[in-house]
Protein backbone atom coordinates (compact mmCIF):
# COMPACT_ATOMS: atom_id res chain seq x y z
CA UNK A 1 0.00 0.00 0.00
CA UNK A 2 1.36 3.20 -0.80
CA UNK A 3 2.23 6.24 1.53
CA UNK A 4 0.07 9.69 1.03
CA UNK A 5 2.72 12.11 -0.76
CA UNK A 6 4.07 14.42 1.19
CA UNK A 7 2.11 17.71 0.58
CA UNK A 8 -0.59 15.83 1.49
CA UNK A 9 0.41 14.89 4.69
CA UNK A 10 1.52 18.27 5.10
CA UNK A 11 -2.35 19.92 3.82
CA UNK A 12 -3.40 17.25 6.62
CA UNK A 13 -1.48 18.52 9.07
CA UNK A 14 -2.24 21.86 8.42
CA UNK A 15 -6.05 21.68 8.26
CA UNK A 16 -6.13 19.87 11.91
CA UNK A 17 -4.21 22.56 13.21
CA UNK A 18 -6.62 25.16 11.40
CA UNK A 19 -9.67 23.09 12.87
CA UNK A 20 -7.86 22.81 16.54
CA UNK A 21 -7.01 26.61 16.56
CA UNK A 22 -10.63 27.42 15.20
CA UNK A 23 -12.04 25.41 18.05
CA UNK A 24 -9.92 26.66 20.89
CA UNK A 25 -10.60 30.10 19.74
CA UNK A 26 -14.35 29.18 19.81
CA UNK A 27 -15.18 27.86 22.78
CA UNK A 28 -13.16 30.65 24.42
CA UNK A 29 -10.18 28.15 26.21
CA UNK A 30 -8.70 30.79 29.06
CA UNK A 31 -6.38 28.37 31.28
CA UNK A 32 -4.90 31.71 33.12
CA UNK A 33 -8.32 31.56 34.86
CA UNK A 34 -7.35 28.61 36.80
CA UNK A 35 -4.69 30.90 38.68
CA UNK A 36 -6.44 34.02 38.92
CA UNK A 37 -6.66 34.15 42.98
CA UNK A 38 -10.46 35.04 43.18
CA UNK A 39 -11.43 32.00 40.96
CA UNK A 40 -8.68 29.95 43.25
CA UNK A 41 -9.87 31.25 46.54
CA UNK A 42 -13.94 30.54 45.16
CA UNK A 43 -12.85 27.48 44.09
CA UNK A 44 -11.13 26.31 47.35
CA UNK A 45 -14.04 27.15 48.62
CA UNK A 46 -16.56 25.20 46.81
CA UNK A 47 -14.13 21.96 47.04
CA UNK A 48 -13.39 22.37 50.82
CA UNK A 49 -17.47 22.41 51.11
CA UNK A 50 -18.01 19.22 48.77
CA UNK A 51 -15.61 17.32 50.51
CA UNK A 52 -16.87 17.86 54.31
CA UNK A 53 -20.68 17.20 53.62
CA UNK A 54 -23.29 18.38 55.99
CA UNK A 55 -23.69 14.69 58.47
CA UNK A 56 -24.16 15.79 62.26
CA UNK A 57 -25.11 19.04 63.25
CA UNK A 58 -25.52 20.52 66.83
CA UNK A 59 -29.35 21.16 68.00
CA UNK A 60 -29.83 24.81 67.49
CA UNK A 61 -32.41 27.36 69.29
CA UNK A 62 -33.27 30.69 69.23
CA UNK A 63 -35.23 32.95 71.44
CA UNK A 64 -35.70 36.32 70.47
CA UNK A 65 -37.79 39.73 72.16
CA UNK A 66 -37.91 42.98 71.05
CA UNK A 67 -40.05 45.96 71.97
CA UNK A 68 -40.05 49.95 70.95
CA UNK A 69 -38.25 52.58 73.07
CA UNK A 70 -38.83 56.30 72.87
CA UNK A 71 -35.43 58.72 73.14
CA UNK A 72 -36.29 60.99 74.46
CA UNK A 73 -39.33 61.25 76.30
CA UNK A 74 -42.18 63.39 75.38
CA UNK A 75 -42.60 66.74 77.32
CA UNK A 76 -44.24 66.13 80.04
CA UNK A 77 -44.55 62.29 80.03
CA UNK A 78 -42.72 59.83 82.88
CA UNK A 79 -40.82 56.80 82.12
CA UNK A 80 -42.65 53.77 82.85
CA UNK A 81 -41.35 49.94 82.46
CA UNK A 82 -42.89 47.70 79.80
CA UNK A 83 -43.64 44.05 79.34
CA UNK A 84 -43.08 42.87 76.25
CA UNK A 85 -43.52 38.99 75.02
CA UNK A 86 -45.45 36.44 76.16
CA UNK A 87 -42.87 33.18 76.75
CA UNK A 88 -39.28 35.02 77.03
CA UNK A 89 -40.47 38.36 78.60
CA UNK A 90 -38.45 41.68 78.29
CA UNK A 91 -38.79 44.82 81.03
CA UNK A 92 -37.76 48.54 80.13
CA UNK A 93 -38.50 51.91 80.52
CA UNK A 94 -41.02 53.21 77.45
CA UNK A 95 -38.75 56.46 76.92
CA UNK A 96 -35.25 57.80 78.12
CA UNK A 97 -32.86 60.91 77.46
CA UNK A 98 -30.08 60.66 75.59
CA UNK A 99 -26.92 59.78 77.69
CA UNK A 100 -28.74 58.24 80.32
CA UNK A 101 -28.38 54.01 81.51
CA UNK A 102 -31.64 52.26 81.75
CA UNK A 103 -31.99 48.93 83.16
CA UNK A 104 -33.00 45.84 80.58
CA UNK A 105 -34.88 43.20 82.32
CA UNK A 106 -35.48 39.48 80.87
CA UNK A 107 -37.75 36.74 82.72
CA UNK A 108 -38.81 33.06 80.93
CA UNK A 109 -35.73 32.64 78.73
CA UNK A 110 -33.07 29.39 78.24
CA UNK A 111 -31.15 28.90 81.74
CA UNK A 112 -27.29 29.32 81.42
CA UNK A 113 -27.38 30.87 78.01
CA UNK A 114 -25.93 33.93 76.54
CA UNK A 115 -28.19 37.04 75.21
CA UNK A 116 -27.08 39.59 73.31
CA UNK A 117 -29.31 42.68 73.52
CA UNK A 118 -28.70 45.38 70.43
CA UNK A 119 -30.93 48.26 69.14
CA UNK A 120 -32.63 47.61 65.78
CA UNK A 121 -33.52 50.88 63.83
CA UNK A 122 -35.75 51.61 60.76
CA UNK A 123 -34.44 53.03 57.24
CA UNK A 124 -34.57 56.75 58.09
CA UNK A 125 -32.37 59.67 55.95
CA UNK A 126 -29.60 59.31 57.81
CA UNK A 127 -29.40 55.13 58.13
CA UNK A 128 -31.60 54.41 54.18
CA UNK A 129 -30.40 50.64 55.02
CA UNK A 130 -31.68 50.60 58.78
CA UNK A 131 -29.29 48.95 61.01
CA UNK A 132 -28.07 47.48 63.98
CA UNK A 133 -26.01 48.95 67.34
CA UNK A 134 -25.14 46.15 69.80
CA UNK A 135 -25.93 47.32 73.24
CA UNK A 136 -24.35 44.92 75.68
CA UNK A 137 -24.08 41.37 76.42
CA UNK A 138 -24.85 38.80 79.30
CA UNK A 139 -25.76 35.30 80.32
CA UNK A 140 -29.13 33.87 82.01
CA UNK A 141 -29.22 32.66 85.54
CA UNK A 142 -30.13 29.22 86.41
CA UNK A 143 -33.97 29.84 85.98
CA UNK A 144 -33.48 32.04 82.95
CA UNK A 145 -33.47 35.77 83.82
CA UNK A 146 -30.63 38.06 83.47
CA UNK A 147 -30.73 42.31 84.26
CA UNK A 148 -28.51 44.49 81.82
CA UNK A 149 -27.63 48.33 82.47
CA UNK A 150 -27.80 49.65 78.65
CA UNK A 151 -26.10 52.77 77.74
CA UNK A 152 -28.40 55.38 75.23
CA UNK A 153 -26.56 56.46 72.56
CA UNK A 154 -27.16 59.96 70.95
CA UNK A 155 -27.57 58.06 67.83
CA UNK A 156 -30.92 57.22 69.27
CA UNK A 157 -31.79 60.72 70.13
CA UNK A 158 -30.97 61.14 66.20
CA UNK A 159 -33.30 58.40 65.34
CA UNK A 160 -36.02 59.30 68.12
CA UNK A 161 -35.27 55.69 69.72
CA UNK A 162 -35.11 52.12 68.18
CA UNK A 163 -36.74 48.70 68.77
CA UNK A 164 -34.78 47.15 71.77
CA UNK A 165 -33.96 43.57 70.89
CA UNK A 166 -32.52 40.34 73.37
CA UNK A 167 -31.72 37.27 71.39
CA UNK A 168 -31.02 34.28 73.26
CA UNK A 169 -28.71 31.33 70.92
CA UNK A 170 -27.90 28.07 72.04
CA UNK A 171 -26.17 24.90 70.91
CA UNK A 172 -27.40 21.75 72.25
CA UNK A 173 -26.46 17.89 71.39
CA UNK A 174 -25.28 17.10 68.00
CA UNK A 175 -27.92 15.39 65.82
CA UNK A 176 -28.70 14.25 62.71
CA UNK A 177 -28.56 16.81 60.22
CA UNK A 178 -31.70 17.46 58.45
CA UNK A 179 -29.94 17.56 55.44
CA UNK A 180 -28.79 13.74 55.30
CA UNK A 181 -32.41 12.72 56.12
CA UNK A 182 -33.50 14.77 53.14
CA UNK A 183 -30.69 13.27 50.75
CA UNK A 184 -31.38 9.54 52.01
CA UNK A 185 -35.36 9.90 51.40
CA UNK A 186 -34.51 11.53 47.65
CA UNK A 187 -32.28 8.80 47.25
CA UNK A 188 -34.70 5.87 47.68
CA UNK A 189 -37.08 7.97 45.78
CA UNK A 190 -34.31 8.24 42.98
CA UNK A 191 -33.68 3.92 43.52
CA UNK A 192 -37.57 3.40 43.02
CA UNK A 193 -37.90 5.76 40.34
CA UNK A 194 -35.41 4.23 38.20
CA UNK A 195 -36.93 0.73 39.26
CA UNK A 196 -40.40 1.93 37.80
CA UNK A 197 -38.59 3.28 34.32
CA UNK A 198 -37.05 0.01 33.65
CA UNK A 199 -39.40 -1.84 34.37
CA UNK A 200 -41.75 0.23 32.43
CA UNK A 201 -39.40 0.43 29.36
CA UNK A 202 -38.63 -3.65 29.90
CA UNK A 203 -42.60 -4.10 29.18
CA UNK A 204 -42.47 -2.10 26.41
CA UNK A 205 -39.19 -2.94 24.69
CA UNK A 206 -39.52 -6.69 24.61
CA UNK A 207 -42.14 -7.30 22.14
CA UNK A 208 -40.81 -4.35 19.95
CA UNK A 209 -37.79 -6.10 20.12
CA UNK A 210 -38.95 -8.86 18.23
CA UNK A 211 -40.44 -6.88 15.49
CA UNK A 212 -36.96 -5.03 15.04
CA UNK A 213 -35.06 -8.24 14.88
CA UNK A 214 -34.39 -9.32 11.40
CA UNK A 215 -34.21 -12.99 11.11
CA UNK A 216 -38.26 -12.95 13.11
CA UNK A 217 -40.03 -9.83 11.27
CA UNK A 218 -38.28 -8.92 8.07
CA UNK A 219 -40.18 -11.87 6.01
CA UNK A 220 -42.04 -10.45 3.08
CA UNK A 221 -42.76 -6.86 2.17
CA UNK A 222 -45.37 -6.01 5.52
CA UNK A 223 -42.54 -8.21 8.10
CA UNK A 224 -39.77 -6.06 6.26
CA UNK A 225 -41.58 -2.65 6.78
CA UNK A 226 -42.32 -3.08 9.74
CA UNK A 227 -39.18 -3.83 10.84
CA UNK A 228 -37.46 -1.19 9.18
CA UNK A 229 -40.52 1.04 10.88
CA UNK A 230 -38.97 -0.11 14.31
CA UNK A 231 -35.44 0.16 13.82
CA UNK A 232 -36.26 3.43 12.55
CA UNK A 233 -38.25 4.87 15.24
CA UNK A 234 -35.26 3.08 17.83
CA UNK A 235 -32.86 5.39 15.76
CA UNK A 236 -34.31 8.71 15.88
CA UNK A 237 -35.68 8.63 19.31
CA UNK A 238 -31.95 7.28 20.67
CA UNK A 239 -30.46 10.93 19.29
CA UNK A 240 -32.90 12.90 21.77
CA UNK A 241 -31.40 13.41 25.29
CA UNK A 242 -32.96 12.09 28.28
CA UNK A 243 -32.36 15.96 29.79
CA UNK A 244 -34.75 17.34 26.70
CA UNK A 245 -37.19 14.00 27.12
CA UNK A 246 -37.63 15.34 30.72
CA UNK A 247 -37.51 19.33 30.04
CA UNK A 248 -40.71 18.19 27.95
CA UNK A 249 -42.50 15.65 30.60
CA UNK A 250 -41.69 18.44 33.12
CA UNK A 251 -43.67 20.88 31.58
CA UNK A 252 -45.99 18.40 30.34
CA UNK A 253 -46.86 16.81 34.01
CA UNK A 254 -45.23 18.98 35.99
CA UNK A 255 -42.00 18.83 38.04
CA UNK A 256 -41.64 15.67 40.02
CA UNK A 257 -40.56 12.04 40.00
CA UNK A 258 -43.44 11.13 37.91
CA UNK A 259 -41.87 13.70 35.34
CA UNK A 260 -38.70 11.50 35.56
CA UNK A 261 -39.99 8.28 35.38
CA UNK A 262 -41.88 8.84 31.94
CA UNK A 263 -38.65 10.44 30.43
CA UNK A 264 -36.31 7.42 31.99
CA UNK A 265 -38.96 5.11 30.81
CA UNK A 266 -38.65 6.60 26.87
CA UNK A 267 -34.96 6.62 26.80
CA UNK A 268 -34.87 3.36 27.96
CA UNK A 269 -37.50 1.72 26.17
CA UNK A 270 -35.29 2.65 22.61
CA UNK A 271 -31.89 1.50 24.16
CA UNK A 272 -33.29 -2.19 25.75
CA UNK A 273 -35.22 -2.56 22.39
CA UNK A 274 -32.31 -2.11 20.72
CA UNK A 275 -30.55 -4.47 22.82
CA UNK A 276 -32.65 -6.74 23.06
CA UNK A 277 -33.10 -6.78 19.24
CA UNK A 278 -29.54 -8.06 18.65
CA UNK A 279 -29.75 -10.45 20.58
CA UNK A 280 -32.63 -11.68 19.27
CA UNK A 281 -30.93 -11.75 15.82
CA UNK A 282 -27.83 -13.53 17.55
CA UNK A 283 -29.43 -16.71 18.52
CA UNK A 284 -29.40 -20.09 17.19
CA UNK A 285 -31.45 -20.93 14.02
CA UNK A 286 -31.37 -24.54 14.80
CA UNK A 287 -34.55 -24.44 17.19
CA UNK A 288 -36.00 -21.75 14.91
CA UNK A 289 -36.02 -23.77 11.58
CA UNK A 290 -36.89 -27.49 13.43
CA UNK A 291 -40.30 -25.93 14.84
CA UNK A 292 -40.98 -23.71 11.69
CA UNK A 293 -40.40 -27.38 9.87
CA UNK A 294 -43.12 -29.07 12.11
CA UNK A 295 -45.66 -26.26 11.54
CA UNK A 296 -45.56 -24.20 14.24
CA UNK A 297 -47.01 -20.98 14.11
CA UNK A 298 -44.46 -17.30 14.75
CA UNK A 299 -45.60 -17.29 18.06
CA UNK A 300 -45.33 -20.90 18.95
CA UNK A 301 -41.58 -20.33 17.49
CA UNK A 302 -40.66 -17.31 19.56
CA UNK A 303 -42.26 -18.44 22.61
CA UNK A 304 -40.46 -22.78 22.85
CA UNK A 305 -37.75 -21.77 20.03
CA UNK A 306 -36.67 -17.71 20.50
CA UNK A 307 -37.70 -17.17 24.62
CA UNK A 308 -35.30 -19.73 25.76
CA UNK A 309 -32.47 -18.36 23.97
CA UNK A 310 -32.80 -14.81 25.36
CA UNK A 311 -34.31 -14.60 29.06
CA UNK A 312 -30.45 -14.64 30.43
CA UNK A 313 -29.15 -11.85 28.12
CA UNK A 314 -32.44 -9.98 28.80
CA UNK A 315 -32.16 -10.25 32.17
CA UNK A 316 -28.44 -9.12 31.99
CA UNK A 317 -29.70 -6.22 30.33
CA UNK A 318 -32.41 -4.76 32.25
CA UNK A 319 -30.24 -5.19 35.74
CA UNK A 320 -27.32 -3.03 33.40
CA UNK A 321 -30.13 -0.53 33.04
CA UNK A 322 -31.40 -0.29 36.24
CA UNK A 323 -27.69 0.33 37.33
CA UNK A 324 -27.34 3.48 34.38
CA UNK A 325 -31.15 4.80 35.24
CA UNK A 326 -30.19 5.69 38.90
CA UNK A 327 -27.25 7.52 37.34
CA UNK A 328 -29.13 9.19 34.90
CA UNK A 329 -31.88 9.88 36.89
CA UNK A 330 -30.19 12.45 39.17
CA UNK A 331 -29.02 14.72 35.94
CA UNK A 332 -32.52 14.39 34.92
CA UNK A 333 -33.63 16.01 38.39
CA UNK A 334 -31.71 18.93 37.22
CA UNK A 335 -34.63 19.97 34.84
CA UNK A 336 -37.52 19.35 37.56
CA UNK A 337 -37.33 15.20 36.72
CA UNK A 338 -37.56 14.90 40.70
CA UNK A 339 -35.05 12.77 42.91
CA UNK A 340 -32.07 14.16 44.22
CA UNK A 341 -31.12 15.44 41.22
CA UNK A 342 -33.65 18.18 41.59
CA UNK A 343 -32.75 18.83 45.69
CA UNK A 344 -28.99 19.04 44.73
CA UNK A 345 -29.65 21.68 42.23
CA UNK A 346 -31.25 23.55 44.72
CA UNK A 347 -28.82 23.41 46.86
CA UNK A 348 -26.46 24.63 44.60
CA UNK A 349 -28.52 27.16 43.30
CA UNK A 350 -28.84 28.31 47.19
CA UNK A 351 -24.77 28.50 47.06
CA UNK A 352 -25.45 25.88 49.77
CA UNK A 353 -22.19 23.57 48.95
CA UNK A 354 -22.12 21.69 52.39
CA UNK A 355 -25.69 19.97 51.88
CA UNK A 356 -24.95 19.28 48.44
CA UNK A 357 -21.79 18.02 49.22
CA UNK A 358 -24.23 15.67 51.23
CA UNK A 359 -26.33 14.95 48.24
CA UNK A 360 -22.90 14.30 46.00
CA UNK A 361 -21.44 11.48 48.54
CA UNK A 362 -24.63 9.66 48.97
CA UNK A 363 -25.40 9.76 45.07
CA UNK A 364 -21.37 8.45 44.81
CA UNK A 365 -22.42 5.57 47.36
CA UNK A 366 -25.53 4.75 46.06
CA UNK A 367 -24.08 4.42 42.57
CA UNK A 368 -21.07 2.35 43.46
CA UNK A 369 -23.07 0.09 45.45
CA UNK A 370 -25.95 -0.34 42.76
CA UNK A 371 -22.88 -0.90 40.28
CA UNK A 372 -21.20 -3.66 42.15
CA UNK A 373 -24.75 -5.26 43.21
CA UNK A 374 -25.45 -5.28 39.30
CA UNK A 375 -22.27 -6.25 38.28
CA UNK A 376 -23.07 -9.91 40.70
CA UNK A 377 -26.15 -10.48 39.35
CA UNK A 378 -24.95 -10.31 35.59
CA UNK A 379 -22.35 -12.94 36.55
CA UNK A 380 -24.88 -15.15 39.03
CA UNK A 381 -27.28 -15.39 35.78
CA UNK A 382 -24.49 -15.89 33.59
Amino acid sequence: MRRPRLWIRIAIGFLALLIYAWSWRMVGVDLGKFVEPQAARRAREIFTAFITPEILVPERGLQRVEGALQVPCAAGSVPEEMTIGEGPRLFFPSCAASGERIRVRGEGFRPNSEVVVRWRFAPSPQLPLGGELLAGRTRTDAVGNFTLEVEIRPLLAQEGGARLQAEARWEGQWQVSPALIRTLELMLQTIFLALMATTLATLIAAPLSFLAARNITARGPVGTAVYYLVRTMFNVVRSIEPLVVAAIFATWVGFGPFAGVLALTVATVVNLGKLFSEVVETIDPGPVEALTATGANPLQVIRYAVIPQITLPFLAFIIYHWDINIRISTVVGFVGGGGIGYQLKLWIDQTDYHRAGTAVWAIVAVVSAMDYISARLREAIR
